[in-house]
């Protein structure tokens, strides 16, 4: 390695599909010569594995061990699912770019055997309550792990000494790892019937601030419209008072005629509150949308 080379180590999930999505950042950097180390971590909520994931666990579920690493020095980039991460951000890091977006709906895997009154695994109570509509005569389950430990206890067709029929997964994990499914029954959700999560499908690198080079070297995969749109959605995240786990389905989208629109479901224990608004101005949509579902 020569004396000026430039490097960089990355923080992750130590997940496959952690790895995996982080791959092409990774490419990136060592085009541009980069020597680059990677720091894979096992985060609170990787190690939590007892019941559904609900506010109460706390921002920053997934993502506190790897903030730490990066305010400390131990790595200079950070790689995560957007979605994992927290609205409030420490002081120092700059988002070094956000991608474009991956596909950013959700997956119903079944087994080709279910029965109509089948038990559907998730940790997610935003799935779990929006899905309930649509399902009726389901019923719900916690189920955690990496997304191909859940794929395995589908086909394995039990869980806990109990049924399991399905469960439910974000597209973009499923495309990115390139799981076979094809002895599994796999429906992709529309919007309409359950709206992902704020920033589904899209990535987050952060850096700290005194790493302006990794800014300029990423600045090439920074997607503007993916970034303006997870913006949207986490300011509809913001506007109801919560962090990651909320039951909060958020998805802007930019249309053809530069308009956009937005659209936000919140999945209360008793009925779901939804919103939607079309237009160029971003605090008019997250405004209008934050109004119709009852909120402030």
């Amino acid at each position: 390695m020569g004396m000026n080379t430039p490097s960089v180590i990355i923080g992750t999930r130590g997940s496959l599909l952690a790895v995996a999505q982080a791959q092409f950042l990774v490419d990136h950097l060592a085009a541009k010569g980069y020597a680059v180390e990677w720091k894979r971590y096992t985060t609170s909520g990787d190690q939590w594995l007892n019941g559904r994931l609900e506010e109460s666990r706390g921002s920053g579920f997934f993502t506190k061990e790897l903030e730490e690493a990066l305010a400390d020095g131990t790595v200079d980039l950070l790689i995560h699912s957007l979605k994992d991460v927290a609205l409030q951000r420490p002081e120092g890091v700059q988002v070094a770019c956000i991608p474009a977006r991956e596909d950013f709906s959700d997956w119903l895997v079944m087994r080709k055997d279910a029965p109509q009154d089948c038990v559907i695994g998730t940790s997610s109570v935003r799935r779990e309550r929006m899905l309930a509509g649509i399902f009726p005569e389901a019923r719900f389950t916690w189920i955690r792990g990496n997304v191909p430990t859940r794929v395995q206890r589908v086909r394995e067709g039990e869980m806990r000494g109990e049924p399991l029929h399905g469960t439910v997964l974000a597209a973009a994990g499923l495309r990115r790892l390139e799981l076979e499914l094809k002895d599994l029954d796999v429906r992709a959700l529309t919007p309409e019937e359950l709206l992902p999560a704020p920033g589904q499908g899209a990535l987050l690198a952060e850096t700290r601030s005194d790493r302006a080079d990794l800014i300029a070297a990423l600045a090439d995969l920074h997607h503007a419209p993916t970034a303006r749109c997870v913006g949207l959605e986490r300011a509809v995240l913001a506007g109801i008072g919560g962090g990651c786990q909320q039951p909060l389905g958020a998805l802007a989208q930019v249309l053809e005629d530069g308009r956009v629109r937005l659209r936000g479901a919140f999945a209360s224990a008793t009925a779901n509150h939804q919103g939607e608004a079309l237009g160029r101005d971003d605090a008019f949509l997250v405004s209008s949308v934050l109004s119709q579902m009852g909120l402030p």
